[in-house]
């Protein structure tokens, strides 16, 4: 007798949890809200985007998740509307087990400013690519005249190369002007002078005759004796003397 009331005693008991296991806690569950949304940016050392401006946006676009059934977050949103951002690189949106929503974000770097002729203003990162959507005003050498998309990864991805390997000309270039048959002039931050580089084709090496010349030479000379230096030719420097 003992026995049956024993196992009619277990059986309760497991159908008793199997109906809290079933039923309470689902609900439970699905009344847990959205707790914090943790944002962390990496490439992101000129400052292009923060987190309160993240979170803006997420609300502009009522994606943003804290005190929302967490349930109804979808990550996958999150990740493909911050994607839609030319300054984003990548993006990485998942749930905690606390309910926080974590964003992990990569900016892409921009390293030139596209004032075009057409009134087209953008920047251009380390790898060529558009960044159309950066407000914030930066200190960067200034790219003009005629530029196209089909310069992106040819003309100016040179540019960006050349520039980020020394970081010398990063600061010294103030702007490029190409005119319409893709040639270029530099204007320096520093000295009276422009710089004729022609196309720009062994950029590298016609930044690394005019480094030479601006050590051999205008250190000597002065840096306003010349009014141009044309280096057209990677491995020959040319200069016109400035008119009294």
């Amino acid at each position: 007798m003992l026995r049956k009331i024993l196992k009619y005693t277990i059986i309760a008991a497991i159908g008793c949890y199997l109906l809290f296991a079933l039923v309470i806690i689902p609900a439970q569950r699905n009344n847990d809200k959205c707790g914090n949304l943790i944002v962390s940016i990496e490439g992101n050392k000129l400052g292009t985007i923060n987190n309160a401006e993240i979170t803006d946006i997420l609300k502009d676009g009522n994606l943003y998740p804290k005190g929302k059934e967490i349930e109804e977050v979808s990550c996958l949103e999150i990740e493909q509307f911050i994607k839609q951002m030319s300054l984003i690189k990548e993006c990485q949106a998942y749930k905690t087990n606390n309910n926080d929503i974590k964003l992990k974000i990569v900016c892409r770097e921009p390293v030139l400013k596209v004032c075009g002729i057409d009134g087209e203003f953008y920047h251009v990162d380390t790898e060529g690519n558009r960044i159309d959507d950066l407000k914030k005003p930066l200190l960067l050498p200034v790219v003009s005249g005629h530029i196209n998309n089909g310069m992106l990864k040819r003309e100016l991805k040179d540019v960006v190369t050349a520039i980020k390997r020394d970081p010398f000309w990063l600061a010294q270039i103030e702007q490029i002007h190409f005119n319409d048959k893709r040639e270029a002039v530099i204007i320096p931050r520093i000295g009276d002078h422009t710089i004729e580089i022609g196309t720009t084709k062994e950029l590298d090496e016609k930044l690394r005759s005019i480094k030479k010349f601006y050590i051999a030479g205008l250190s000597v000379a002065g840096w306003n004796k010349y009014s141009k230096l044309n280096v057209k030719i990677s491995n020959k420097v040319i200069c016109t003397i400035r008119e009294k």
